[in-house]
């Protein structure tokens, strides 16, 4: 009996440690599946990370591309603002200096009024100064006609803005051309003795438009325009 229940208890010792090994095995595989389960997982949540954080800097990049596109309009906008006021305001003074009336020579005496001269009307005012003095555009306007003529010599004839026109005759030379535009105060031509003259002087009439030979007063014309005589 001994050696049997002996041989028995071999048999169960050998099978319970033939289990507790297969148990170990089977836990040591389990461990080693939950490892690499884990480890997947850790790398999966690794990528979800890496992928949102992409998505969040590429939506950020997005925005701020966007806030850059706006924030360069507004400047572009401002800027085409600032520039079409500064327009507007450049074209109101040029309209307001534009508008402003000086003297046709500032130098000079008055030697010939407007009316009886002669047995015949004078057309015009006459005022006395050397040969070569400046003499100016009263205000913005066209030069109509820029030419010599045999009765007043080198003559132009400029319409201003109001549209009235004002003859300058005698002169010793003409600087501007039919079609220019000149503002108060630009030289337009120098006192002379050319046509038909008795002395160095601006002959200077006033007229309701161009081409119209109808001479006017040129004193009250010139008083009402602010324009001091002599």
């Amino acid at each position: 009996m001994l050696p049997t229940v002996t041989a028995a208890a071999l048999v169960v010792t050998a099978t319970g440690a033939t289990v507790a090994d297969s148990t170990t095995a089977m836990r040591l595989d389990f461990t080693e599946g939950e490892a690499r389960a884990a480890t997947l997982d850790a790398v999966a949540q690794r990528a979800t990370v890496g992928d949102l954080a992409s998505r969040r800097q590429a939506a950020s990049a997005q925005r701020s591309a966007l806030q850059g596109q706006a924030e360069a309009k507004e400047r572009a906008s401002r800027a085409a603002a600032r520039k079409a006021a500064a327009e507007a305001a450049a074209k109101a003074k040029a309209e307001r200096e534009g508008k402003r009336w000086v003297k046709a020579i500032r130098t000079g005496r008055q030697t010939s009024n407007f009316g009886p001269r002669w047995g015949k009307t004078h057309d015009g005012l006459d005022i006395g100064a050397p040969a070569g003095t400046p003499l100016y555009a009263m205000s913005r306007g066209t030069v109509v006609r820029s030419f010599v003529d045999s009765s007043f010599g080198n003559k132009i004839e400029i319409q201003y803005w109001d549209g009235s026109v004002s003859w300058y005759a005698h002169m010793s030379a003409r600087l501007v051309q039919a079609g220019d535009t000149v503002m108060p105060g630009d030289v337009v031509g120098k006192v002379g003795n050319t046509g038909y003259s008795f002395g160095n002087h601006l002959h200077v009439e006033i007229h309701p438009a161009p081409r119209v030979d109808n001479p006017q007063n040129p004193i009250p014309w010139l008083r009402s325009r602010g324009i001091q005589i002599g």
